[in-house]
């Protein structure tokens, strides 16, 4: 199980995270992947106890 690394609470929601300018905008785990390497793909989640953002790289071939 993921945990948060800021504060350790098991309490993670994946999200994707959508920039404009200088603001971003999180949204509830939408299955839109974009990642440049093509052996990665990068999973974003927000603590629900502290806010932190999260980011894992997980391989998949």
């Amino acid at each position: 199980m993921k945990e948060c690394i800021a504060c350790h609470s098991g309490q993670l929601k994946q999200v994707d995270i959508i920039t404009r300018d200088d603001e971003f905008t999180l949204i509830e785990n939408s299955e839109v992947v974009v990642s440049p390497p093509q052996s990665q793909k990068i999973i974003k989640f927000v603590c629900l106890n502290c806010g932190f953002i999260n980011l894992y790289a997980e391989d998949y071939f």
